[in-house]
């Protein structure tokens, strides 16, 4: 391989380097260590390797008669190549630094080395030219005009060692002919071919498919990217087949005028641009060469550079062309705000006013105030039948979602419009027996109008049950009294229920630590994120889902909303093993409450889940009449009641449910045979509430 001296750095140890490099007063030492011990320590990486104890080592660059002191090659590369996160992962970047990479030709070549060393995509090159550089080639060779009439091998190598001097360079000065030819391609990954020689390109490609190397051009008319896969498929024409069945020996002492026709079939006549096309017809004539523009070729660089990024991450990368012209995409320029704009042009929704309930007949204000109980993700699981005897809550078996495992969120949702539909019933005189008929998700709740009545619940009036919002910002993080919270305690006792009353700081913060752990896997587990975000509604008048202005979002969340609905981006969080962000607003919410209050039951039975909600509603009404907000924050496993059902429920972290399950259990434990109900944050906010609509307010329904 030929380097000639002066043409690449020299990396030293300590105990190697030349002492008169050291003490040449012509020679600029520099240390670049102590800056790179600071950087280094705040790298923000959990799975840091730890590379403290490497020794640094001496860069020297003749070209400039410049000794820099650098850290060691595994500290150096980790510190340089970090803004790659999440780009690239460590190991894919590990596998990277591994590959050997050789380019034909340094003009467009030039800045195809720059990038792949820039990104960290090679730990060897070979960089073949027989040129050098004329001050023709300062329109787009990223050089100088001290460079010129030097070999453009060198000043690409050269370029590169500055940036990073453990990338190994071998500069083939000669360029490639059939005597270096096979010294040149022997033991490379992939090979960048961008010489303007059309016998070269087919030698190398001849080459490459014998050997099994895969081939890259990069063609900077219209941004035309080549890829042959010949490691893929050995006996692939050279050029897609575009030029026929090429051989090397076919292109023996053709000129220029009998080679540039190929070269315009292997482009496609019909989709060069019009100045290609037009300058092939005139060169010789108006123009000594084919015509490059910087842009185009620095696109190139980074065009090839993530072409090679797919190749070293295993992404797909099959033969073809792909073209990255930036006049076609400049001619399909939008405006964003005028395309928003005529999106929300569209007809509003009418706006449905609540009902005169005064107006309303006994059995309609049962069914209307039956709709207006709380459910999970507002996706309210019942149908309602009524007549002048009875109405019925039926559940609904269709709205479920993948955490409502077994029916049972929806189970408590029937608990709360029964609970409703009961203290709608006591405010007219009417007497009401409730009973829970079918079973599964055939099951229903019964009021009939006739018969014994039921006590109405205790001291709750009406006006309280339609004032009861969800209300989800922060508290204020006060201390709930011992009162409140028997209150509380109280109002869930029953003969198969009650209730566990967190307020131990203690207790509220490792719940908040659990919450967060439970959010940020509903966020990863793809089917999760795509049911948590189709809950959600941007518009106030949407009579299903979660109206987005009532998650009273942080700022930084709430502009970076559109981000985290994106499954791509939680996809990589994922492969990344990052997204601990994702579950922060959780636990901040949760350590800003006053109490926390987990309603149990003593049975997984699902009518008592039914009893349980119609509690759960008696709960939150009771906390609010003593002036907390209530917000709902059951973690992902809540109805999942064992190890393999909460398992299930997400694919890649369902031994961390099982742990996060068994945390809870164990943390704050239950009586046997006893299931958590819902987990319910109370908190003091002067927030105000945004009320969630219904369907059929006040309608009858047909199940």
């Amino acid at each position: 391989m030929q380097n000639p001296d002066g043409a690449v750095a020299t990396v030293y140890t300590d105990d190697t380097v030349p002492a008169d490099l050291l003490s040449d007063p012509g020679i600029d030492v520099i240390d670049i260590t102590i800056s790179s011990e600071v950087a280094y320590a705040g790298l923000l990486q959990r799975s840091l390797r730890n590379l403290s104890d490497e020794p640094p080592r001496y860069a020297y660059f003749p070209w400039r008669r410049t000794l820099v002191r650098i850290p060691g090659p595994n500290t150096y590369r980790r510190l340089r190549l970090d803004r790659n996160r999440h780009k690239m992962t460590l190991e894919e970047q590990d596998r990277a630094a591994s590959l050997r990479i050789g380019i034909v030709g340094l003009s467009v070549g030039h800045s195809i080395a720059l990038t792949l060393t820039l990104e960290g995509l090679a730990g060897e090159l070979r960089l073949a030219d027989f040129d050098a550089l004329e001050l023709t080639n300062l329109n787009r060779v990223p050089s100088s005009v001290v460079d010129v009439n030097t070999n453009k091998a060198i000043i690409a190598a050269r370029r590169i060692a500055e940036i990073d001097p453990y990338v190994q360079t071998h500069c083939f000065t000669d360029g490639i002919s059939p005597e270096n030819i096979d010294e040149f391609v022997g033991g490379l990954d992939l090979v960048i071919e961008e010489c303007d020689s059309f016998d070269v390109k087919v030698m190398v490609r001849d080459r490459c498919r014998e050997l099994g190397i895969p081939v890259l051009m990069e063609t900077s008319d219209g941004g035309t990217l080549d890829v042959e896969r010949f490691d893929l498929e050995p006996q692939r024409p050279l050029f897609h087949g575009l030029a026929g069945d090429l051989q090397a020996d076919d292109l023996v002492g053709l000129d220029r005028a009998a080679t540039t026709p190929l070269a315009v079939k292997v482009l496609e006549p019909a989709k060069v641009t019009a100045a290609m096309a037009a300058s092939a017809l005139e060169l010789g004539q108006t123009v000594t060469a084919w015509p490059q523009l910087g842009g185009d070729v620095l696109l190139g660089g980074a065009t090839v550079a993530a072409a090679v990024r797919r190749f070293v991450q295993g992404r797909p990368l099959p033969s073809g062309r792909v073209r990255f012209d930036r006049d076609a995409w400049l001619d399909g320029l939008t405006d964003p705000v005028a395309a928003q704009s005529a999106s929300s042009t569209a007809a509003p929704r009418p706006v449905v006013e609540p009902p005169a309930l005064e107006n309303m007949s006994g059995p309609d204000l049962v069914a209307y105030a039956a709709s207006r109980a709380p459910s999970a993700g507002n996706q309210q699981p019942w149908q309602i039948d009524t007549d002048e005897q009875m109405v019925t809550i039926w559940l609904d078996p269709i709205r479920t979602s993948i955490l409502d495992v077994g029916h049972r969120a929806s189970a408590v949702a029937v608990g709360a419009a029964t609970y409703n539909a009961r203290v709608a019933a006591a405010s007219r005189g009417l007497t009401a027996h409730t009973q829970i008929i079918g079973a599964g998700d055939q099951l229903g709740v019964q009021i009939a109008f006739d018969g014994a009545a039921d006590a109405p619940p205790a001291g709750t009036e009406l006006s309280a049950m339609w004032a009861r919002t969800t209300r989800r910002g922060p508290g204020d993080g006060t201390p709930m009294s011992t009162a409140d919270a028997g209150q509380v305690t109280a109002a869930a006792e029953t003969e198969h229920t009650r209730a566990i009353v967190l307020t131990d700081r203690a207790d509220i913060e490792r719940y908040a630590t659990l919450a967060a752990r439970s959010d940020r896997i509903r966020f990863l587990t793809p089917e999760l994120h795509r049911e948590m975000f189709a809950e959600l509604t941007e518009d106030p008048d949407d009579p299903t889902g979660i109206y987005v202005e009532s998650l009273a979002l942080p700022p930084a969340m709430k502009g970076m909303f559109e981000v985290l609905r994106r499954p791509d981006v939680m996809a990589l969080l994922d492969d990344l093993d990052a997204g601990e962000v994702l579950g922060a607003d959780a636990a901040a919410r949760v350590v800003s409450s006053s109490a926390l209050v987990i309603v149990v039951q003593d049975s997984d039975d699902l009518a008592t889940y039914v009893d349980a909600g119609q509690v759960t509603q008696q709960v939150w009404l009771t906390a609010e009449s003593l002036g907390f907000a209530v917000h709902p924050m059951t973690p992902t496993f809540l109805y999942a009641t064992d190890d393999a059902t909460t398992r299930g429920l997400s694919e890649r972290h369902g031994e961390e449910l099982v742990e996060l399950r068994r945390s809870m259990l164990t943390t704050w434990p239950l009586r046997d045979g006893e299931v958590p109900t819902i987990v319910l944050r109370l908190f003091r906010t002067d927030e105000a509430a945004v009320p969630s609509r219904r369907e059929s307010a006040g309608q009858p329904a047909t199940r």
